[in-house]
């Protein structure tokens, strides 16, 4: 049985829909992310399950414990949830020791003082602060009260923990070690996590599954892997990571095998054959941004600029024997340390983002094939023919 099931759960504000109709699962031991732009409903989503946002609608069961049916009438009480979280301000105490941070708590449980000093040891050695408990909260450093946040979340041994953005206040490269370390904490207790971030580097690396929100809406679950490599719509395919997108809303010959379509480039027609793998059908939408889904194209491919491979000859690398090669023209090149990125044009209308080893150093104004494996191209429609 999943560690937390949320079915059909939603949210308004007055006439503004936060979360509509939410239904997903986290295993026990899961880290499962929240991502999307800001407004898309993922504090929304988890204040629900912390039980500091009354829902709409729907429910929520932590373990076998339901602690939210409006059809039913339950709705327990946030400090009863039993569920620890770290917010993204850290609210740690001025007043208080690193000690009395972090047992604080338990001293709302009544926990004995001495197995709160016990308590309080264990969790310091946890998160890397042993022989601080002394130590005025107000001399501790980002990283450090970030722990102790973390530290007193995890202290009383919660069913379930929640983090809304709780790397967002830190510099960057500390932002990256506390990443992998929040990561291999939560791994070595085995506790089932919900997270949320608008970070997509911090998302892919952090989770076991991300669901993506826009709009209030699911757009997708999946591990990292999937979200990235297999995007289920537009709006996932140009959220996450870099992408191009071209349109492509006339010429389209749909086939059970797949689709045939037509590019551009070098005054040259070049046809491309996308695998049925590779084809995303994109169902219909019921909020107010979806309602404007006539605007999109009625296709759209789709490629990542590092699935690109790009050379100065006739053909460019050998990734695939069915590689489509397009001729195109540098507009630039951009050196970035362990690869270079380039933007070329491949007729007057398009252009695409190419990223590459350094080994590759054509130059603005240079004429180029670029190559591109079918099966890394994704193809999107808004609605079976």
């Amino acid at each position: 049985m999943p560690d937390i099931a949320l079915d059909n759960l939603s949210k308004s504000f007055g006439t503004f829909v936060a979360v509509d109709g939410a239904t997903l699962t986290a295993a026990d031991g899961e880290l499962l992310t929240l991502l999307g732009p800001s407004g898309c409903g993922k504090t929304t989503t988890l204040r629900m399950i912390a039980g500091l946002e009354e829902p709409s609608g729907g429910s929520i069961r932590i373990g076998e414990r339901m602690v939210y049916d409006r059809a039913h009438g339950i709705d327990v009480p946030a400090e009863v949830r039993g569920l620890g979280m770290v917010f993204q301000s850290y609210a740690i105490w001025p007043h208080m020791t690193v000690a009395e941070n972090i047992a604080y708590p338990l001293r709302m449980r009544r926990v004995g003082r001495a197995q709160r000093r016990e308590l309080v040891d264990k969790v310091l050695d946890l998160v890397g602060l042993s022989g601080l408990g002394d130590k005025p909260s107000t001399l501790l450093s980002g990283g450090q009260q970030q722990r102790v946040a973390l530290a007193r979340a995890l202290v009383f041994e919660p069913a379930l923990l929640l983090l809304d953005e709780p790397l967002s206040n830190l510099d960057a490269k500390l932002r990256e070690q506390m990443r992998f370390e929040l990561r291999i904490m939560q791994q070595r207790i085995g506790l089932t996590a919900v997270y949320v971030t608008h970070d997509q580097e911090e998302a892919l690396t952090l989770s076991d599954r991300l669901v993506v929100m826009n709009h209030g809406e699911i757009e997708q679950i999946g591990t990292p892997t999937e979200v990235y490599e297999h995007p289920a719509t537009r709006f996932v395919a140009q959220f996450i990571g870099k992408g191009n997108m071209i349109d492509v809303a006339s010429g389209v010959d749909w086939q059970p095998s797949g689709a045939r379509l037509t590019l551009h480039s070098g005054g040259e027609a070049r046809e491309v054959q996308i695998p049925a793998s590779s084809i995303r059908t994109e169902p219909a939408r019921k909020t107010k941004a979806a309602a404007n889904a006539d605007l999109s194209p009625a296709a759209s491919l789709f490629v990542r600029p590092e699935k690109i491979e790009i050379g100065s000859g006739e053909r460019a690398g050998a990734r695939s024997a069915h590689a489509v090669h397009l001729a195109g023209r540098v507009l630039g090149r951009a050196y970035v340390g362990n690869r270079a990125e380039y933007l070329v044009a491949i007729n007057d209308a398009t252009s695409l983002k190419v990223e590459s080893s350094t080994d590759v150093t054509v130059g603005p104004g240079a004429e180029v094939m670029l190559s591109i494996a079918p099966e890394d191209m994704v193809l999107y429609r808004p609605s079976p023919q």
